[in-house]
């Protein structure tokens, strides 16, 4: 005869998982984040894109061209990637997607972080520019 089924405890083979998970053995091992490509200065993505990073940006709202999802998605094969939500808008049958760049995602981070710094000399490399400047004044009987 068999046991009642609140007798039976927790059987041996069962194992209860836990909501945390063990960080990677090998970090070194994992891929490097790829870096979501900037655009081409002046075409249709750009356009899309610089609107994206003020506000979330749909097609009834957005002026700057009528393809807008064709525009997030070559921004999406360079990488970026998107938070999509339909919305409903008066004058629509249908609802329409809203696309916010998500900030969160590590290539949209990455190319954000590199953004900022374009066009400027790292300081530690400034400080041997310096030094060689100095050196190359020296050589040149200038000091």
């Amino acid at each position: 005869m068999s046991a009642p089924a609140e007798d039976l405890g927790e059987g041996s083979g069962r194992r209860k998982q836990g909501d945390s998970t063990a960080p990677d053995l090998f970090p070194d091992t994992l891929p490097a984040i790829t870096v979501a490509a900037w655009p081409s200065p002046g075409t249709r993505a750009d356009e899309a894109l610089q609107a994206l990073l003020t506000d979330p940006q749909n097609q009834a709202d957005y002026w700057q061209g009528w393809r807008l999802a064709a525009y997030i998605k070559e921004l999406e094969y360079d990488g970026w990637v998107f938070i999509k939500r339909d919305i409903h808008r008066a004058g629509c049958r249908r609802p329409i997607t809203e696309y916010r760049l998500d900030r969160q995602a590590p290539a949209v981070g990455a190319a954000l972080a590199k953004r900022l710094h374009r066009g400027f000399v790292a300081p530690e490399l400034a400080a041997w520019v310096v030094v060689l400047l100095a050196l190359a004044a020296l050589l040149a009987g200038w000091l």
